[in-house]
């Protein structure tokens, strides 16, 4: 069984307080296996933006963060509509759909569905599970756009891909490049450097999360 699929060890990734919403996660030694995560919560009613960029050191860690720390994050928010923060519930799969069974919540069975749907992708070899996930990830968002809190998973192989999705925000590439800050050369040097040089390694999400911010 893989490290990464169990409550157990997000919670206690958790427990010593490592950041895994705005970081690299894991060792990024080969960089090349590297995956990267946008995640956004965004509620009108309760005027709330919640918004992040992380790196994981491969998929199957990056499956465990979606399945057992942003989802039930997320899922929490949606089923508790008078509670302001946001709060994650550690528990199993099979605990959460409990939780998620008894909420009474409008969305209830796509919920469920979505963590069956997860389930299932740690069988799958790494190539095969981020072309599912990603795949999962366009219904998901196409679901949630529709409703009153939008829930958005942007999944990312590889650094040119934010690139091409920050630039095409704009059919203007100068107002886009006046937003983050860089040019569309200079980014695409940051992009490749990630590969490059280790210092960029370490700050390249920190850019994401100080200037790229929400792209939805």
């Amino acid at each position: 069984m893989c490290k990464y699929d169990s409550h157990h060890f997000w919670e206690g990734a958790l427990a010593q307080k490592r950041d895994l919403w705005q970081s690299n996660v894991g060792s990024l030694d080969s960089a090349d296996a590297a995956v990267f995560i946008n995640t956004t919560i965004l509620d009108y009613g309760r005027n709330r933006l919640d918004n992040n960029w992380a790196c994981y050191s491969d998929v199957k860690s990056l499956l465990g963060f979606v399945q057992y720390v942003y989802l039930p994050l997320a899922f929490y928010y949606v089923m508790h509509q008078n509670e302001e923060e946001l709060l994650i519930p550690m528990c199993s799969t099979q605990e959460l759909v409990e939780q998620i069974r008894q909420s009474g919540s409008a969305h209830a069975a796509v919920m469920e569905r979505t963590l069956d749907t997860l389930s299932l992708l740690w069988e799958l070899d790494d190539e095969s599970c981020l072309t599912e996930l990603r795949r999962f990830c366009i219904g998901h968002n196409e679901y949630w756009e529709q409703t009153g809190v939008i829930l958005h998973i942007g999944i990312y192989a590889d650094t040119y891909e934010i690139a091409r999705d920050i630039m095409a925000i704009s059919e203007f590439p100068e107002v886009v490049e006046e937003d983050i800050g860089l040019t569309g050369e200079q980014l695409l040097t940051m992009c490749r450097h990630f590969y490059e040089d280790a210092l960029m390694r370490r700050n390249f999400v920190k850019i994401l999360n100080n200037r790229i911010g929400c792209l939805i």
